[in-house]
């Protein structure tokens, strides 16, 4: 009673004086922070609170940040007012998921972090040290808007215990281990585009195996700057594609090659499915999350596929994250471009070009039928700045 009556007074003193923040024992500063969060919490009607670590200003990890986190865990489920992602549990689902945290997680990537955990509200922030005291902030992100909904502060008094947990925090004046910047080759960002070292670059992947067949080389092309080209064949339903991942400085680039596709159908005109060759671009952001994508397609249209008719295969229509370009059957294409920066403010209105970070150039030959095929020659892929 004694204790929830200190409580009381301190919030009391919290909303009269806000511009001040008293040091306090480690333990009534904690049970002061989490009293404010389980308010808050309370306040947006949230149901499930995933707990990260806290880090410094420079994003890095420290033994009083897991422990800071781990007791406004402990208050939290204590107070029993709101469900709270188990943190060994939420720590082995974020390393298998390939998410990490560590570094400065701003409120865009707490909000994937809480989507993925299933938990509505997600609670980080950082710590500060001061020459007596640690200045600890906490933010509440809504996994929904990704927006913070509130923020708590409390200090706390540097008693030994806690200089014990602080794993250097204070040498803010030596070197921070920040992120290097992505270097970015000068020329052709993509390596090999000219296929003058077999598949060097390349990830190969082919579709359901027990479907279709498919066939790849490396051969003699007389219109290719170096005398290469990629040749891809497939017959029956399934799929190959060859792919390659760039990291890119934004949309800024010019995208460049020479190809020629050609896909046919089955024995029956309309009935016995097609084949397709695709010349892909898929954009993504920072975390490899796909954004929009422009598709150069050759397909056998079907004779059907204007009428009303239902149950007739058509290819799928534009969208504002989806730009299809329709290619020719048979006709070699010398140095196609497409300037990406124009191709998505004209055709991508649902993408913003600012969070391209990654471009993965596909190149694609499957079909919808046993009997029908495609085939692609490609060379001289480059993506370059502008």
């Amino acid at each position: 009673m004694k204790h929830k009556m200190i409580l009381l007074i301190l919030s009391y003193i919290f909303l009269i004086f806000p511009i001040f923040c008293w040091a306090l024992p480690i333990d009534m500063a904690m049970d002061e922070l989490s009293h404010q969060i389980t308010v808050e919490i309370g306040n947006q009607n949230k149901q499930k609170v995933a707990v990260l670590d806290f880090n410094d200003l420079y994003g890095r990890d420290s033994r009083l940040g897991k422990f800071v986190a781990e007791e406004i865990l402990t208050r939290l489920v204590k107070e029993d007012k709101v469900s709270v992602v188990e943190r060994m549990y939420m720590k082995k689902v974020l390393q298998e998921s390939e998410f990490r945290n560590s570094g400065v997680v701003d409120a865009k990537s707490a909000q994937k972090i809480g989507r993925f955990l299933g938990a509505d509200a997600v609670c980080l922030g950082t710590l500060t040290p001061l020459p007596k005291t640690v200045r600890v902030n906490a933010r509440l992100i809504d996994s929904e808007t990704g927006k913070i909904f509130a923020v708590s502060t409390a200090s706390i008094d540097r008693s030994d215990d806690i200089n014990a947990l602080m794993d250097g925090l204070d040498n803010t004046d030596e070197k921070i281990d920040k992120p290097e910047k992505p270097k970015y080759k000068k020329g052709n960002l993509l390596t090999n585009g000219d296929f003058s070292r077999q598949y060097e670059g390349w990830k190969k992947q082919v579709g359901d195996i027990t479907k279709g067949y498919s066939q790849a080389e490396i051969m003699a092309f007389a219109h290719g700057r170096t005398g290469k080209a990629l040749h891809v064949r497939h017959k029956g339903e399934g799929n190959i594609q060859l792919m390659q991942l760039v990291t890119v400085p934004g949309p800024d680039l010019i995208f460049s090659a020479s190809f020629q596709a050609h896909s046919n159908e089955g024995m029956m005109s309309g009935f016995s499915g097609s084949g397709v060759v695709q010349i892909g671009l898929v954009y993504l952001d920072e975390g490899g999350n796909k954004l929009g994508e422009t598709l150069l397609v050759n397909y056998v249209k079907n004779p059907f596929a204007d009428t009303p008719l239902i149950g007739v295969p058509r290819r799928t229509d534009d969208g504002y994250k989806t730009h299809f370009v329709d290619i020719e059957k048979g006709r070699f294409y010398k140095d196609y471009q497409i300037n990406l920066k124009k191709e998505i403010e004209d055709n991508l209105m649902g993408l913003n070009s600012t969070d391209i970070r990654q471009i993965a150039v596909i190149l694609w030959c499957g079909a919808t039928h046993s009997q029908a095929g495609s085939e692609l020659w490609v060379t001289d892929i480059t993506l370059t700045k502008r």
